[in-house]
């Protein structure tokens, strides 16, 4: 690799391993966009695993995100896409859709630069939305914030959906391990790949790689942590409000189960078998069903429980951690239906009158499908690896005007909602036009200095004005919120409670 000139015009130029790319400073970071990590996964490709891209001569330019992936319309109670209503339409999507953007503030030959070979540490974030929704190229996402601090931030697209997650049994005849499914955790693992041989051209040390993501992107962080195929490619993990195990759906579903789900949704498309699917327009595919990781044989060949359980997984530091009220986004009053039934459970998950019956299968909820499952986590990696957790619990000022559904659980407000951490830990309060206070700002920036240090050393504490952040071993934590101080987590006999809850029968 030739690493980088910078021109009087801005622009700036990278050597990859598959040619030269011109980028532009934006202030004092340098900005890579759209940049292909595979090859176009589209015709005889979809539903295979990721291949190499291809080379191209010349410089091609890489100001612009590349397409997002396909997904339907967000809905209107998602906080986290609300920015993409108005522009929906404008939004690009194609099936050719795997890229990603790098933000650097020291590209190797840059004036300051770490010379060839780089040397800063280096994030990889993934993005969330339940399988379904997201892509790298959001502002919520935009790099720059943490890349003035001194890492090197890559954000990337994956297949969504059907066209993601599919397991079907003509997929798993074609392929040479017998797998299907998990398309998109391929991707991930390619774009790792692509990091791990050319980050260094943009000034990143691809030995000090943390992946990082938030929703779905954290439970798929935790899946990889399982895997064997991306371990030596990252040697830290950020987790923000989901996991991979402890989960409320239960263990990811074995490979006969999830082709059984894969030929059932293929029947609404009259029975067609793969040849027939691949030759179905990509939008209608993404629009029924809902998919996700499973037990593929290639990315997974084990349960993540399982691999946590024996302490097998990937042992690296790991921070993770939960909003005070996940809930509230995805709370119905069919909640309680779940409920442990146990001997004083109704003293934690009251049901004597309407506004607690509304409480209850708000908290629960929240519960249930994220903060026990994270803490379950944390738990079962704490005994391989040095882990923390935190909890935020700042509500964020959203705008009385905003275009969202009310909460289904019929409480006001959506309180410390599912993603409200998100504009904080990537300092990007600038993403949302609300009305941030300096309280919010100065919060922002915290969090954002703490999961740069925690990128940079692998360990969240070190020199500042952040109280000592004391490992996690069972009910340690750190708040950010009005304060950002260490706690003991309170009510952990709900957690408890959601243990034997994971340890009932699945309803049908």
């Amino acid at each position: 690799m030739t690493g980088q000139a910078v021109e009087s015009d801005s622009s700036i130029r990278a050597r990859t391993n598959t040619g030269r790319l011109k980028g532009r400073w934006e202030g004092d970071v340098a900005v890579f966009r759209g940049i292909p990590f595979a090859a176009p996964p589209v015709g005889e490709l979809r539903w295979r695993p990721p291949r190499p891209p291809a080379a191209w001569d010349g410089e091609r330019p890489a100001y612009d995100f590349g397409p997002a992936p396909l997904q339907p319309q967000p809905p209107r109670d998602s906080i986290m896409f609300h920015t993409n209503f108005a522009d929906r339409r404008a939004l690009v999507m194609s099936e050719d859709c795997l890229y990603l953007s790098v933000w650097t503030p020291e590209p190797s030959d840059s004036p300051g630069g770490g010379g060839v070979g780089g040397g800063l540490p280096v994030m990889v974030w993934i993005h969330g939305g339940g399988n379904r929704y997201g892509h790298g190229g959001q502002e919520i996402h935009d790099g720059r914030s943490l890349a003035r601090r001194g890492v090197v931030v890559v954000t990337l697209n994956h297949r969504l959906g059907a066209l993601g997650f599919l397991a079907h049994p003509g997929l798993a005849a074609e392929d040479d391990l017998g797998a299907s499914g998990n398309y998109g955790l391929l991707d991930i693992v390619a774009a790792l790949t692509w990091v791990r041989e050319n980050i260094a051209a943009f000034g990143g040390d691809p030995d000090r790689v943390t992946l990082a993501g938030n929703s779905a992107g954290a439970a798929h962080i935790c899946h990889l942590m399982a895997s064997t195929t991306a371990r030596p490619l990252f040697r830290a993990a950020i987790g923000q409000s989901a996991s991979g195990v402890g989960r409320a759906e239960g263990p990811l579903p074995d490979q006969a189960a999830a082709q059984r789900q894969g030929l059932c949704w293929a029947g609404e498309f009259g029975d067609r078998d793969v040849t027939g699917l691949r030759r179905t327009d990509g939008v209608e595919l993404v629009l029924k069903g809902h998919f996700g990781p499973v037990i593929d044989g290639r990315a997974l060949t084990a349960p993540s429980d399982d691999v946590f359980a024996a302490g097998h997984q990937h042992p690296v530091p790991l921070l993770v951690g939960t909003n005070s009220d996940e809930g509230s986004v995805y709370a119905t009053l069919d909640a309680v239906r779940r409920l442990p039934v146990e001997p004083g459970t109704d003293e934690l998950y009251p049901l004597r009158d309407g506004d607690q019956v509304r409480r209850t299968a708000r908290r629960f909820t929240g519960e249930s499908r994220f903060t026990y499952p994270v803490w379950h986590w944390a738990r079962a990696h704490s005994a391989v690896a040095p882990t923390w957790m935190y909890r935020f619990t700042r509500t964020p000022p959203l705008p009385p005007d905003l275009d969202l559904a009310p909460p289904r659980d019929g409480l006001p407000g959506y309180g410390v909602h599912h993603t409200a951490e998100l504009p904080y830990v990537l300092d990007n309060l600038h993403a949302r036009p609300w009305p941030w206070t300096e309280a919010d700002r100065a919060l922002a920036r915290t969090m954002a200095d703490t999961w740069v240090r925690f990128v940079d050393t692998g360990d969240p504490n070190g020199a500042g004005a952040l109280p000592s952040w004391p490992r996690f071993t069972d009910t340690e934590a750190m708040v950010f919120g009005g304060e950002v101080t260490p706690v003991e987590l309170g009510r952990v006999e709900r957690l408890d409670a959601m243990r034997l809850l994971a340890m009932l029968p699945r309803p049908l």
